[in-house]
């Protein structure tokens, strides 16, 4: 009976490993370079400041009216067309974003003396290793593919922690690995330090996934339908808008939250539309903010502030017109599940708590590098024979129920459901393949 019962276990622990394993293997470099990229990107605010200080840099005491510096920027640039101005914090210069035929341009004004301080490409030095970490180069198939591995990695921690549970014993030494050495070292801080970083690495991925294409759409759905993003009273001046324009659309530096929210529009009549001043008059943000410009006779001024921290997010829509506000949404607005992603993202961008955040970023990133590092060596020092011992164990309705319950899981993570759907269908096709070879025999 007590062999009985040790066989079962076994076969659950050789079922779940076979997932766990293969998963991993697939999985391995991309991990790696989404943990590189990452953790270089986190210091890109940094970089930024230092790359371009002479041109972000400004001390003034007293400001210049937002119009006026404008003036300065368009005799400079008479046919630049303006789509954003960024009105800075202390010791920063103004942002003006523009179009350089295709090309989006950032030009840096002092704000006291209204000289021009100089010019560069949106796209910044750092900006490749954004598109590395969210799509490999591969455009939306890569972007499938980082969003595939992500939602793996969160079913690689489930099943680790699993495999690595300490039966019969206190889960307590899950936490402090007894040290032997070789193989036994490796593996004893690979699920040791998996498990100390698990919960980083699950706020990370899971706010990761918030931006792919799958994942991202559907917690975008389920935000709307629910209420739980931005709630249905941010457009409390008037009916929710009958557009089909979302604030990502029209405006830069856009909190997460409000990204799919429509915007409404302007009521062209005989007024002139309100200057720059105005607007900025109008606003009640905290600085840094983004002022984006009106997009035709029915645009709107949107004003965001999406960059620094997340309780301090808004976005606010104002007639061009009459500079009414049309709707107005904060952090304080959002609904449970914008609240939580808003915060993930933060921490995943390292902008939570400041420089500690960063450097917990890096830890974190660094514990991946290892977990997977560490995989490869226990993997390489295994005994010859090993895998084959344990196919032993193999029971194939154990195998069925652990790839079932996989497949549950995937009901949250699409891609993850997807895949794992896929291989079921293969290992019945196969398993149903045996078994016609072995009734022909």
């Amino acid at each position: 009976m007590r062999g009985e019962r040790l066989n079962k276990r076994n076969a659950w622990y050789q079922a779940v490993w076979r997932w766990h394993f293969y998963a991993g293997l697939i999985f391995a470099p991309i991990f790696i370079i989404l943990a590189v990229t990452g953790s270089i990107y986190l210091f890109e605010p940094q970089v930024t400041k230092m790359q371009y200080k002479d041109m972000m840099a400004a001390s003034f005491t007293e400001e210049q009216p937002i119009e006026v510096q404008k003036e300065s920027f368009m005799a400079k640039y008479p046919d630049a067309m303006i789509t954003s101005i960024r009105l800075p914090d202390e010791g920063e210069s103004t942002r003006i974003g523009w179009m350089n035929e295709d090309e989006m341009m950032y030009t840096y004004i002092h704000p006291e003396t209204t000289e021009v301080l100089g010019t560069r490409s949106a796209e910044g030095s750092m900006d490749l290793l954004v598109v590395i970490h969210g799509t490999l180069l591969g455009g939306q198939i890569g972007n499938w593919v980082v969003e595939l591995a992500a939602s793996w990695a969160i079913i690689l921690l489930i099943t680790g922690t699993f495999l690595f549970w300490p039966r019969g014993k206190n889960p307590i030494r899950m936490l402090m690995p007894e040290l032997g050495k070789g193989r036994q070292w490796w593996k004893q801080m690979h699920g040791s330090v998996a498990l100390w970083s698990s919960l980083g690495l699950v706020i990370i991925i899971s706010s990761g996934l918030a931006w792919s294409s799958v994942s991202g759409a559907m917690l975008q759905w389920v935000s709307s339908s629910t209420n739980t993003g931005t709630p249905m009273y941010a457009y409390a001046f008037g009916a929710k808008p009958e557009s089909t324009v979302t604030t990502k659309d029209v405006a830069e530096d856009v909190p997460w939250a409000t990204q799919a929210d429509l915007v409404p529009t302007s009521s062209p009549g005989t007024l002139l539309p309100i200057d720059l001043n105005q607007v900025v008059n109008k606003s009640t943000i905290e600085r840094p903010y983004t002022i984006s410009l009106p997009e035709g006779e029915t645009g709107v001024y949107t004003i965001t502030s999406a960059a620094g921290h997340p309780f301090k997010e808004a976005t606010v829509n104002l007639d061009q017109y009459s500079g009414e506000t049309l709707s107005s949404v904060t952090y304080a607005d959002y609904g449970v599940l914008g609240k939580l992603i808003t915060v993930g993202i933060a921490f995943h961008e390292g902008r939570l708590f400041g420089l500690l955040n960063q450097l917990v970023g890096v830890t974190l990133c660094l514990s991946l590098i290892f977990v997977v590092i560490s995989s490869f060596v226990m993997w390489r020092k295994r005994r010859i024979g090993s895998i084959e011992q344990m196919k032993r164990f193999e029971d194939e309705r154990i195998k069925r129920i652990v790839g079932i319950l996989i497949l549950l899981l995937g009901v949250t993570l699409p891609l993850a459901g997807i895949s794992t759907l896929v291989v079921l269908l293969f290992d019945w096709l196969i398993g149903r393949r045996k078994l016609k070879a072995e009734v022909a025999a």
